[in-house]
């Protein structure tokens, strides 16, 4: 089983933490502040959503929102590892209105917790070291 690796990197933006993760640990229910969008690199996982019960492997997009109670276990014995931006949600209201040239309404989320979409993956990827 690989030790667990957990690791803030600096951001080039405000109001956007960047984390990578390499991890065989289960997380119980919590939640986070800001929108959580991610990309899993390595293994598989099943969390629970506020849409239900979701599992996520290498390659497949996560993504979670303000207050939205979730968790994650890993599939199989030997872990995952995944990249996560965290976006303050002030952050993404002003990059939407940036984007639409207008105001946009407070509340927005993520409606899908999982993503198996390879184009948005590839725009993940490139964005990352970017930040």
């Amino acid at each position: 089983m690989p030790a667990s690796s957990f690791t803030l990197l600096p951001s080039r933006l405000v109001g956007i933490e960047v984390v990578r993760a390499d991890t065989a640990r289960a997380f119980a229910r919590h939640v986070h502040d800001q929108f959580g969008i991610g990309l899993i690199d390595r293994g598989a996982q099943k969390s629970a959503s506020g849409r239900g019960m979701v599992e996520a492997g290498a390659g497949d997009l996560i993504t979670v929102n303000p207050g939205e109670v979730h968790d994650g276990t890993p599939i199989g014995d030997h872990g995952r590892s995944w990249r996560m931006l965290y976006l303050d949600p002030e952050r993404v209201f002003e990059l939407a209105a940036d984007v639409t040239g207008r105001a946009v309404s407070r509340e927005v989320e993520f409606t899908r917790p999982t993503l198996k979409d390879t184009r948005l993956a590839r725009r993940f990827e490139a964005l990352f070291p970017a930040l």
